[in-house]
């Protein structure tokens, strides 16, 4: 026999709560109800109470159309006849949410899920209402966060609609024709960026955000033709939607010649991530792939180099040759101490990012991928031509060394020192130099030059010297600056060049606006740090060209003859000016203030001061320790990674030994015992419902309906009401009756409705706030449209606005 397949009643229950996303995307639904119905403008108010949506579109002509499209779900629409509708579902969304009523023509229909369940009144009205209103009434208040976000949430997803969407008074739809775009064709606009996600609007509505990677760029579509979407519309039918097919070819080109033409400089995230992708895939030219595109990013200062670099520099670093060995910072809090490894030459340590690019989560998953790139690069080059092939390929494999190994044996020594340590011409150049070095922190710090060459504002920091095994200089944020006197000594033999370097270190240790000891450098440190050294550029010189003129001086004062790099490029300075001025043109270099400048002394070292910084570090007067043998620490490493992965290999083991063991044998038995409790636990509550139940059967009472009646009811009384609402059908109203103030939709939005109000909103996020926005507005609408993470989606929204 053959039988058509069925649906449950429970499948209006799904339709109606299981897509209600937000209260944004509901309304959105009914926006596009709009569309298809042919209207040419939607108004739409949201208040804290409730909401009200009106078009002037063809609404439900007849008692039959009431009937056939509002009363039934999942009606399919005739090919054509709705730009955005396939099964009439989206208007069941709105449902979850409030209990509205729908006027169009003649008919009014009012729904109410919590009191009324899965049906809906009909009436005929007096005064036809032409097109179609939908107003509602919230089954929870919003309060004044979940309304800014429910009219963002709106104004980033219909911002291309072909009607006129009117939102609290304001229009917020655009007409894509009328924009500039990278280009066009008969299928799509297309609008390309160097980075962040690809927004893909169907017909002028958000569908999703395509991560970076996948294309390699990021930017904007918007189709000119209906995308084939799944029911939730929150993704496309790649394989089968010829429209997207088409976009999506359009598109990969316009991406590739994209990336073609920002040059070998202007390498992005998304880029390394495709570069990545192909090398573990064996897809495209893996020869250029390795020598010509960034994939791997190193400590310090997280350097992004290709895949032959990092090869090369596991082989050949200090302390690791011959080894072909690096090690891996896996967290984000372990990339300053991560630095620190590095910059002592130890090994090559690899900044976690690169975890994230190649979708791994442990060192164990990250050595797999090498392996297996190489196994491609060589099968690359064994088909190669001969004369194509490339060097000798990767040889060996590259082994991984404990981090907490590394850092366990790195000590630290970091203190203060007294400038009496240097000799005697090293500490006149100091001495001119420690003037100018405070008042150009001053001015970075957020100061201004005055008059006198001597800055005012800022921040007033103690020019101190120190030793370190790790840092060229480093700073508290707020009172001192201090430099590795191994750096301040080579003043003697290479001035200039020693001074520009401790200009630029100070610009450095300013850019960090806090403790520079035990932090990295993210983004918005090196975009601070781009800020300072273009901006007080100027600053910059004047004081180079006042120690200059301080040093030399001071030389004369002595009786020396002044000579050397320092005094030839003071003479060169002096000398440009005097030719400029006499063909009437300003000096290089102002002289207003500098016999000020020249004549202003630092302030004596406070050997109280470098005592008290001293203990507040690791101890003055400490013993250096003694050198590590870091070829020995290296190789210890090595077997400590071993180690640990024999470790969780006998850890894997052990489980799937007990999951065979215990999970067959004493499980299933265990499994058995109890499936006979719980059978003669339902046997007992089905003979006792029996009894109580009015026209109860032995098979209108399935172990589903006992299990229900017996956990969801306190009392007889509760298990009769049960039975007469066949709650087991019915659950929502079942959890409505018995608590009203807890119901299935506020489940579902409980993380909407306890918004984390105490948390603050990052710095970054605040140039691009809009007035009473905050944290949780911002999540909830970047979750919503799509975005994993929310600068992304400020960012995005930002430039959308901007055109």
């Amino acid at each position: 026999m053959r039988y058509p397949f069925e649906l449950d009643p429970q499948i209006i229950h799904h339709i109606i709560y299981s897509q209600a996303g937000s209260i944004g995307k509901a309304v959105i639904e009914l926006i596009m109800n709009s569309v298809d119905a042919g209207a040419g403008a939607v108004i739409v108010d949201i208040t804290p109470e409730g909401f009200s949506c009106r078009d002037d579109g063809r609404g439900f002509a007849s008692y039959e159309d009431v009937k056939r499209y509002f009363g039934r779900f999942g009606t399919p629409h005739q090919e054509g006849d709705a730009t955005y509708g396939r099964f009439r579902l989206g208007r069941g969304q709105i449902m979850a949410h409030a209990r509205t009523l729908w006027r169009s023509q003649r008919w009014q229909m009012s729904v109410d899920t919590r009191e009324m369940g899965y049906h809906y009144d009909l009436e005929e009205i007096a005064d036809p209402e032409p097109g179609c209103g939908i107003s509602g009434e919230w089954y929870e208040p919003l309060s004044s966060q979940e309304r800014m976000s429910c009219i963002q949430e709106i104004r980033d997803l219909v911002r291309y609609t072909p009607v006129t969407v009117h939102l609290n008074g304001a229009i917020i739809t655009r007409n894509p024709a009328l924009e500039k775009w990278d280009a066009e064709d008969d299928a799509a606009w297309y609008r390309l960026r160097e980075d962040g996600a690809l927004s893909i609007y169907n017909q002028g509505v958000l569908v999703r955000h395509d991560p970076g990677q996948i294309w390699g760029v990021g930017g904007l579509i918007v189709s000119k033709h209906p995308l084939a979407l799944n029911v939730s519309r929150t993704e496309i039918l790649r394989k089968t939607c010829p429209v997207w097919k088409a976009v999506a070819a359009r598109f990969g080109q316009l991406s590739a010649d994209f990336s073609d033409n920002q040059g070998k400089h202007r390498k992005t995230e998304a880029r390394r991530e495709i570069t990545a992708r192909a090398l573990l895939s064996g897809e495209g030219d893996l020869q250029k792939l390795m020598y010509g595109e960034e994939v791997i990013t190193l400590l310090p200062g997280k350097r992004h180099v290709t895949l032959e670099h990092f090869v090369s520099k596991c082989r050949y670093y200090p302390a690791a040759t011959d080894k072909n060995c690096f090690t891996l910072a896996r967290y984000a809090r372990d990339v300053p101490r991560g630095e620190i490894i590095a910059r002592a030459g130890i090994a090559p340590v690899v900044h976690p990012v690169t975890l994230a690019r190649f979708g791994c989560y442990e060192p164990d998953e990250f050595m797999e991928c090498l392996s297996r790139i190489r196994v491609n690069l060589q099968a690359y080059r064994d088909q190669s031509p001969r004369h194509q092939r490339w060097g000798a390929g990767w040889q060996d494999d590259l082994a991984l060394v404990d981090f907490d190994t590394l850092s366990a044996n790195f000590i630290d020594r970091t203190q203060m020192v007294s400038e009496k340590q240097l000799d005697k011409e090293t500490r006149r150049a100091w001495t001119a130099l420690r003037w100018c070095l405070a008042q150009y922190a001053a001015v970075c710090s957020g100061g201004e030059s005055g008059y006198q060459s001597r800055s005012y504002g800022g921040k007033r920091f103690q020019i101190l010297l120190g030793e370190s095994t790790s840092a060229d200089a480093w700073t508290d944020g707020e009172t001192y600056i201090a430099y590795n006197i191994e750096i301040v000594r080579r003043l003697k033999s290479d001035a200039l060049q020693t001074a520009s370097l401790l200009f630029s270190l100070t610009e450095h240790e300013v850019a960090h606006e806090g403790d520079s000891m035990d932090c990295g450098h993210d983004e918005a440190f090196y975009q601070r740090f781009h800020d300072i050294s273009t901006l007080c550029a100027t600053d910059r010189q004047r004081y180079m060209h006042v120690w200059l003129i301080k040093y030399t001086t001071s030389l004369e004062a002595e009786g020396k003859r002044a000579n050397g790099a320092v005094w030839r490029e003071r003479y060169l300075t002096e000398r440009a000016s005097t030719g400029r001025e006499k063909k009437g043109l300003p000096a290089i270099i102002s002289d207003k203030g500098i016999s000020e400048a020249v004549s202003a002394q630092p302030e004596n070292e406070d050997a109280s001061r470098l005592h008290f910084l001293n203990q507040q570090l690791n101890g003055g007067g400490m013993s250096a320790p003694a050198d590590t043998d870091w070829n020995s620490v290296v190789a210890a490493g090595i077997v400590q990674t071993h180690e640990n992965q024999a470790q969780r290999l006998r850890e894997q083991q052990a489980i799937e030994e007990w999951y065979a063991s215990d999970k067959d044998i004493s499980g299933h038995m265990a499994n058995e015992q109890q499936d006979s409790d719980e059978q003669q636990w339902l046997d007992a509550c089905k003979t006792h419902y029996l009894s109580l139940l009015p026209g109860a059967t032995e098979d209108a009472l399935t172990d589903w309906v006992v299990q229900f009646l017996a956990c969801a009811t306190d009392s007889d009384e509760d298990a009769l009401a049960a039975w007469a609402m066949q709650a087991w059908e019915n659950s929502d109203l079942w959890s409505a009756r018995n608590n009203p103030h807890c119901t299935e939709t506020e489940d579902l939005y409980e993380q909407d409705i306890e918004p984390a109000t105490e948390r603050a909103v990052p710095s970054d996020w605040l140039p691009y706030l809009q007035e009473g926005e905050t944290r949780w507005s911002i999540e909830r609408n970047a979750a919503a449209a799509g975005f994993v993470h929310e600068m992304d989606y400020l960012e995005w929204r930002h430039g959308q606005q901007e055109r």
